[in-house]
């Protein structure tokens, strides 16, 4: 563990100095003048007067003896050896180790380091003693143990690390501190200063006088060395952000914060609340001058452009906690927002969002920006929640500066955003080490390896002697549970179905404790709740809307109920409301009973562990499955019943207090009213109401004597040495005080589980014939004026009932009279609906069988077409047949010619006719190549066009079949185009036909040609 001190460093004289230029002590946080110190802080450690025993050695709380002889008094004189200080605690029998450099003078694991390295290493040490001032203007001293001559001294200011070592460790006799040395910021040097104590005890009293020594008196400065001013300084900041949605009424509500994310609702409109406090103790304190801009986007890490400005943005000061409150309207349902306004399912849990606030601030120059980062659920604007308290992301910031060198000003340096902190309000490092410290080490460095067990709240005195009674809804509930606990609860939770009985283990379960998180779900499947809860859900949504008499009522016990929970206590919240709607309902639902004065405290009990639906199915089940509505009934004959029972179990287990009861004249109504009628929630702090339910819904009506019975055993002292007047102030006051611990509340009910309830039948015999007998010996005219009296009241409320259900019959029958009517209009509307589709059906029809003639004309058109271009095709074949053939014939001419021209070589006359024979032959051999050519070029183009018209065809049915009726234009015209090509197809004289016929006639005739001889 370590204390956190704000100060200015300093080492001894003879120690190492480094260049390095380190922060000082203004960066680091000092303690809060209201911080707690170690006498009142109620952190109570037992055996510390054994420890103080054992340290008589070595710890000197007073100054040292008068008469003690020193060796030399000049040179104790002149070494400022003081012998006489009452400003100091001083600590014997301390070795010094030694010292080290450091370059992160809050660095733990680097100190711990240190300190076992010079533990191990230090074999002759210096045995000094420590002087730790009791005010922060002071010094610590060190001062030679021998001689008595001062070694070196460190003023707290500029201390700036505690560390103690750890425990379990042969480090746990040792503590070090960092302190630090130099005029200009190049010249600091920090050190690391390490010292181990004989007696490994004195170091937790070393621990809490240097804590002492850091609180800063009241009304004082602190100082500031002359080499600090143009040092960095750290200014710790606390940023909260809270959003509250428009609840329909003109109200923002909080919204609440679950498992690190904020619950939203989409299309709702939002105010952003982020909340600022400074909560370090620094030289400087700076303070907010404005607000110029809140933003809001959705994801993290966004770049500014991204951020959306917030409208309406006020800043107001927290006189509570001397902080600054910043809000802005935001309304989701803009572009921007989308993502923040869409609902989130299975598939994302949630949505990251982003809230920055630009600040100006005195002292700085540049704009200060403070960015949230949180993670977001969206629902249905429909949803509703369930508000077990409100919670608020909360998060530090450390803002580090540095001032001008003219001393003006500030210059911002860096904002560094920390973790998220659970704890709220202003609460300092060293008050949180010492509570750590307390909670864990030592406690087991003092108290030894077996921890002391709690006294029992029988032997313990009154807590509060004050004559203010316990606030109703006050103590916290621990949330903690082991995880035996928790197997042992799932698996019965897991066998437990609805219907079946209850299993076996569940009484001991139950009577330990329910878990908190399971208490909601328990409570219902004890009750029996949860068998019918679909039904109670529907019920109550419509009771919550009926009218009720005891409106009035209801209002003022609201205000009254658990004051001092947080959820109940802010007027018109959700907490109140919530209360005001369960009780209201329940005054419709029950007309007889209604609503009576103490049902508030136990529908608050049930709203805290479930949502109000639930509750107040279980509040329905208790009421009469637990038979706790009789006792509000007319008279209240039961409730006079369960004190008399009550009486006799008293009279019967606590003879002498139930005679002093009787010699003061108390009577059990006057201490048992509330006990009964409330379930003890009315006065006793939440953990022990809590208990007290968990047994109530397991066995019944008999959990109320046990534990009246079990308070009475355990003020059964004081309660015999008290007047009429202080019983009932012990009953009204001291009862509920001496309850405040959870332990004592354990151990109560303890008690209360041991008590075996008997002959409450006998008693309630018994009490039923002491009536009977009154009523026998009672006037006869008296009572049946008293009966009539009953059976006129009983005929007023049913007349009542009768007309208010009268009124709502009627109410009924004209709804459903303007129902009928607005079914009859619309009947009427689809009727006609009907018949125009069944016209435009018809007519549907006979357009689809004018298209399906038309297809079957253009299949045939089709047919006859490609039957057609089939007949083309095999023509063109025969052409070119013939085209080859002819080819061949001139070839072998060709050849002919050639040989004859090679044989006549005699007459040239003859050799230049032949020659031009042979170019006529191979000219016509050309352009016979050419016309093939151009033949199987339109037989290509003839086949495709041939597909293209199939392809046309076969588009045109799929078409008609899957368009109908309204395609029918569009298809005549593509029917009449197919036909005047396919007309124009057939009609067309091809070139190719003549020019083959052409040749044809031209090699047909066989003539040869005529070749010239030569002369």
């Amino acid at each position: 563990m370590s204390v956190v001190g704000e100060s200015s460093p300093s080492p001894p004289q003879d120690e190492v100095k480094s260049s390095d230029s380190l922060p000082t002590s203004e960066e680091y946080e000092m303690l809060k003048d209201q911080s707690p110190s170690p006498e009142n802080s109620g952190l109570v450690v037992p055996g510390e007067e054994d420890l103080e025993q054992s340290l008589k050695e070595c710890l000197e709380e007073s100054p040292p003896a008068k008469n003690e002889t020193i060796a030399d008094l000049n040179t104790v004189l002149s070494n400022e050896n003081l012998l006489e200080d009452p400003d100091h605690t001083i600590f014997h029998n301390v070795a010094y180790l030694g010292a080290v450099t450091v370059h992160n003078p809050k660095d733990e694991a680097a100190i711990q380091e240190h300190m076992s390295v010079m533990n191990q290493a230090s074999a002759v040490p210096l045995a000094v003693t420590v002087s730790v001032p009791r005010c922060s203007t002071d010094s610590v001293v060190l001062r030679e143990a021998a001689t008595r001559t001062r070694v070196a001294s460190f003023k707290i200011h500029r201390i700036i690390f505690f560390a103690r070592g750890q425990v379990n460790t042969p480090e746990n006799s040792c503590f070090a501190f960092t302190s630090a040395q130099g005029e200009t910021a190049q010249n600091t040097v920090v050190q690391c200063h390490v010292y181990r104590c004989e007696v490994p005890e004195a170091v937790n009293k070393i621990f809490i006088s240097f804590a002492k020594a850091f609180k800063k008196p009241d009304g004082e400065a602190p100082l500031r060395s002359p080499q600090s001013m143009h040092e960095e300084e750290h200014i710790v900041f606390e940023v909260g952000l809270e959003i509250r949605e428009d609840d329909g009424k003109g109200n923002f509500v909080y919204v609440p914060r679950d498992k690190d994310c904020f619950k939203l609702r989409s299309n709702v409109e939002k105010c952003v609340v982020v909340t600022l406090c400074q909560i370090s103790d620094n030289l400087t304190t700076l303070k907010v001058e404005r607000c110029f801009g809140m933003l809001v986007s959705p994801g993290r890490n966004v770049r500014h452009s991204d951020m959306q400005l917030l409208e309406g943005v006020k800043m107001s000061n927290t006189n509570s906690t001397g902080g600054w409150a910043i809000q802005g309207s935001w309304d989701p349902r803009e572009a921007a927002f989308a993502v923040l306004n869409q609902e989130t399912g299975p598939d994302i849990q949630s949505v990251y969002m982003t809230v920055a606030a630009d600040l100006v601030i005195n002292q700085i120059a540049e704009p200060v920006r403070f960015v949230v980062e949180t993670k977001a659920r969206i629902f249905p604007a429909s949803e509703r929640f369930w508000y077990y308290t409100r919670r608020n992301a909360v998060r530090r910031y450390r803002m580090v500066v540095r001032r001008h060198e003219d001393g003006e000003g500030l210059q911002l340096v860096e904002v560094q955003a920390g973790e998220e902190v659970e704890q709220q309000g202003r609460m300092s490092a060293l008050t949180l080490q010492l509570a750590n410290l307390t909670a864990s080490t030592l406690a087991s460095s003092w108290r030894g390896p077996e921890s002391i067990e709690p006294s029992s709240p029988l032997d313990e005195p009154d807590e509060d002697s004050g004559d203010e009674p316990l606030l109703s809804g006050s103590g916290g509930v621990s949330k903690e549970c082991s995880e035996t606990e928790l197997l042992g609860w799932g698996e019965v939770l897991q066998n437990w179905t609805p219907g079946n009985p209850r299993p076996k283990q569940l009484t001991s379960l139950v009577r330990a404790g329910v878990p908190e998180a399971l208490r909601g779900e328990v409570w219902q499947r004890l009750s029996g709740a949860s068998e019918q809860m679909d039904r109670t859900v529907e019920n109550y949504r419509i009771l919550v809307t009926k009218e009720t008499p005891d409106e009035k009522v209801i209002f003022r016990d609201i205000h009254r109920t658990f004051p001092a929970h947080e959820f109940f206590k802010e007027a018109g919240g959700v907490g109140q409301e919530a209360l005001f709607r369960i009780s209201k309902a329940y005054s419709v639902y029950d007309s007889e009973i209604g609503y009576c004065q103490g049902q508030s405290f136990l529908i608050a009990a049930l709203l805290l562990q479930m949502p109000e639906e639930q509750a107040f199915g279980v509040l329905v089940e208790v009421m009469h499955a637990y038979g706790l509505r009789d006792m509000f009934r007319e008279n209240f004959e039961q409730l006079q019943l369960r004190f008399y029972q009550l009486d006799r179990l008293i009279e019967k287990r606590l003879p002498d207090l139930w005679q002093h009861f009787q010699n003061m004249g108390l009577e059990t109504h006057m201490y048992a009213s509330q006990w009964f009628l409330t379930l003890f929630s009315a006065k006793f702090p939440l953990f022990l109401v809590f208990r007290v339910l968990d047994v109530f819904m397991l066995q019944g009506i008999e959990t109320i004597f046990q534990v009246s019975l079990a308070l009475l055993m355990m003020v059964k002292k004081e309660l015999l040495a008290q007047d009429f007047e202080g019983i009932m102030k012990y009953f009204r006051v001291n009862i509920p005080k001496r309850l405040r611990s959870e332990e004592h509340a354990k151990q109560l009910m303890k008690t209360v589980c041991s008590i075996k309830i008997r002959k409450l039948a006998k008693y309630e015999k018994d009490w039923r014939n002491i009536k009977e007998a009154e009523r026998l010996a009672e006037d006869p005219l008296t009572r049946y004026e008293r009966e009539n009296k009953k059976l006129l009241a009983d005929n007023m409320r049913l007349e009542r009932e009768n007309d208010i259900l009268a009124q709502q019959l009627l109410t009924k029958q004209i709804s459903m009279r303007t129902e009928i009517d607005r079914l009859e209009d619309l009947n009427a509307n689809l009727e006609k609906e009907v018949s125009q589709n069944r016209r435009e059906l018809e007519e549907g029809q006979g357009e689809k069988l004018l298209l399906a003639e038309e297809a079957d004309q253009l299949k045939l058109v089709l047919k006859r077409e490609v039957d057609r271009m089939e007949t083309d095709i095999r023509t063109k074949d025969n052409i070119i047949m013939d085209y080859k053939g002819i080819t061949k014939q001139l070839s072998s001419k060709l050849d002919k010619l050639q040989l004859r021209g090679e044989d006549s070589e005699l007459n040239n006359k003859s050799a230049v006719n032949g020659c031009s024979a042979l170019d006529t032959a191979l000219e016509r051999i050309r352009e016979l190549e050419l016309e093939l050519a151009q033949t199987k070029l339109a037989l290509v183009e003839t086949e495709c066009k041939n597909q293209d018209l199939t392809h046309q065809f076969n588009s045109s049915s799929q078409d008609i079949r899957a368009v109908g009726p309204q395609s029918n234009t569009w298809f005549t015209k593509t029917l009449s185009s197919i036909k005047e090509v396919a007309g124009a197809k057939g009609v067309k004289q091809s070139p190719e036909n003549m020019k083959k016929s052409t040749s044809e006639q031209t090699l047909g005739s066989g003539t040869k040609p005529t070749m010239s001889k030569p002369s």
